[in-house]
């Protein structure tokens, strides 16, 4: 009687855990869901064709494919996530968004953002392990650490410290001058912000500091909004929801009543070492160049391509209103043409930020201004001879 009673305990336990289990990745599913919509709507230019920032397909042959295709697209699209965000379990509406969603991203390589990545991925997690809940919150959890690792790594160099650290953090949100930034050393003290998010990352796997890892990711993610609000910088606002999602989910993956302990053992073996590959060791090879950045998710680390325009005759350059003039690195007394501005101006993200994508932004450049003479360049920082490519 009692090994009877014992049996049944265990039974409404397992049923219990399970029972939080679906929840949880139902919640998960849901929150995906939502804010994929909200950051479709919010950078519905990049989702179209008819716009001047010209398209970067991944193929030659889909250089013209027309509007209408990538306007059904996306209305399809925004449709499909609706009934996911509705009924989180079944299976077709999951077949249906990735199939849409890969195709509709090989028709420009623009929209393989980031947090694109991390949609498409969640939602691959969810579709393999369909019936297997657990292994998709191990999975998922385990994708949260890889973000936050690989964004950390990436901040532990001169370009952070130059590009966001001084200048955008200290100089242009804080209002320090650049001589006391210098002299008072605050300029290497930017490298504990790449260390603590590595250290927090790492913490994640640990279920003895997973909460207060993410606690401290969740201060850094208020820290960011706060920065880029519009009550701070006013900057790149395409990511301010996307910071919020990650806030939810490092509450809801580790904070909240049944935390997720991430088994590396399950996520290594049998065909799931496909999907470590894909997510555990690619990014890495970002660091040889030869993986994308936004891929690795490399963020706000400074350390990424730019390309500048510099423009003799701009009274030759059709629909003038999209581009942001500003003064350039390399420009002098000329116009110059920020492209990563000009696409948060018009597409409201910011540019895939790989040399292929730069050299093809120049020949179509050419091809809507044929009568337009100017000269473009290709950087990163330091900004040493190295590191700068002209092209006329």
């Amino acid at each position: 009687m009692e090994k009877s009673l014992k049996g049944i305990n265990l039974q409404f336990l397992d049923k219990i855990d399970t029972y939080k289990i679906n929840k949880k990745a139902e919640v998960i599913i849901k929150l995906t869901s939502a804010f994929w919509f909200i950051t479709k709507i919010a950078s519905y230019k990049l989702w179209i064709s008819n716009r001047i920032f010209p398209l970067s397909p991944a193929f030659d042959f889909l250089e013209n494919i027309p509007n209408f295709i990538h306007l059904s697209l996306f209305i399809l699209f925004l449709t499909g996530i609706t009934l996911v965000f509705i009924f989180p379990n079944k299976k077709i509406l999951f077949v249906g968004i990735l199939l849409m969603e890969i195709f509709t991203c090989l028709l420009d390589q623009n929209r393989w953002q980031p947090y694109e990545y991390q949609f498409i991925l969640t939602f691959v997690f969810f579709l393999f392990y369909h019936k297997n809940k657990k292994q998709f919150l191990n999975y998922f959890a385990f994708l949260l650490l890889v973000i936050y690792l690989n964004s950390g790594l990436h901040k532990l160099n001169g370009s952070f410290l130059y590009t966001v650290w001084e200048n955008m953090i200290l100089h242009r949100f804080f209002g320090f001058e650049h001589e006391l930034i210098k002299n008072s050393g605050l300029h290497y003290f930017g490298l504990l912000l790449g260390l603590i998010e590595v250290l927090a990352a790492l913490g994640l796997f640990f279920k003895q500091t997973q909460k207060i890892s993410a606690i401290a990711l969740i201060g850094m993610h208020l820290f960011i909004i706060a920065m880029i609000s519009p009550f701070g910088l006013n900057y790149n606002s395409i990511v301010w929801p996307w910071n919020i999602l990650m806030i939810l989910f490092l509450y809801v993956v580790f904070i909240s009543n049944y935390p997720i302990k991430i088994s590396f053992k399950k996520i290594i073996e049998g065909y799931n070492f496909v999907l470590f590959v894909l997510i555990g060791i690619m990014p890495f090879f970002c660091f040889l160049g030869i993986w994308d950045n936004f891929l690795s998710f490399n963020l706000y680390s400074g350390g990424t391509k730019y390309l500048e325009i510099c423009v003799e005759n701009p009274k030759e350059l059709k629909k003038i209103e999209v581009y942001k003039f500003k003064k350039g690195k390399f420009c002098d007394d000329k116009v110059a043409i920020s492209v990563h501005d000009w696409s948060l101006k018009e597409l409201n993200i910011t540019v895939y930020p790989e040399r292929r994508i730069l050299i093809d932004v120049i020949k179509k450049w050419k091809k809507q201004n044929p009568n337009c003479k100017a000269t473009f360049y290709i950087y990163s920082y330091p900004y040493k001879k190295e590191n700068i490519e002209t092209f006329q």
